[in-house]
């Protein structure tokens, strides 16, 4: 028996445990106090860039389920996937329509790619706080001031601050990461039974 939008409510599941251990951070002044810590604000973007990240693939997963949708129920509506597949395999011989199915794959890719390529974005800005960070610790420390107790707190706060920067950034963007990329594997799941399903009407046809 096929359910609809049952993609879209196994997403709708993932994240709602993501969103719950959110709120659990948030309520413990966790988040707070990772941005507030990082002198830097890339915390601050890579939440900005994750939050862009989930709102695209929440798109993205609707409309994979409107396409499946019709795929399971062998619906041609206009525009949709299926329709154009069927369309344009017409007396096409195997070969034209293996070419066809991995256009159509590239199309499908195509539309869920930037929510991969947003999840190693947020992994690279985690490793650039990292790499910020340490050099916000290392900037401040100075042998030559050892006896001077006014300039080592000093030096200790650059440190923390760095430190602080670095750890933060890089928890951040590895989390937020893992987050983003688990989304990208549910669309990617449902564009290959998507893509599946389409070429297997496509064929019954001929």
């Amino acid at each position: 028996m096929n359910y609809k939008y049952l993609l879209f409510l196994r997403f709708c599941l993932i994240n709602a445990v993501g969103i719950a251990f959110l709120l659990v951070a948030y309520s413990q002044g966790y988040i707070s106090k990772a941005i507030n810590s990082d002198i830097t604000n890339v915390v601050l973007l890579i939440i900005i860039l994750f939050f862009i990240g989930l709102l695209l693939s929440t798109q993205k997963t609707i409309w994979i389920s409107k396409e499946l949708n019709l795929a399971n129920q062998k619906t041609l509506k206009k525009g949709s996937l299926i329709e154009d597949f069927k369309y344009n395999s017409k007396d096409l011989d195997a070969s034209s329509r293996s070419n066809l199915a991995s256009s159509l794959r590239i199309k499908i890719a195509g539309k869920i790619n930037l929510i991969k390529f947003i999840s190693n974005t947020l992994v690279v800005l985690g490793l650039i706080g990292t790499v910020i960070g340490f050099i916000i610790a290392l900037s401040g420390v100075d042998s030559t001031v050892a006896n001077n107790p006014e300039e080592v707190g000093k030096m200790v706060t650059s440190l923390i601050n760095g430190m602080s920067v670095a750890l933060y950034t890089t928890l951040a963007g590895s989390i937020f990461s893992v987050w983003l990329n688990i989304c990208y594997h549910v669309l990617a799941s449902g564009a290959n039974q998507l893509l599946s399903k389409i070429i297997e009407l496509g064929e019954k046809v001929k």
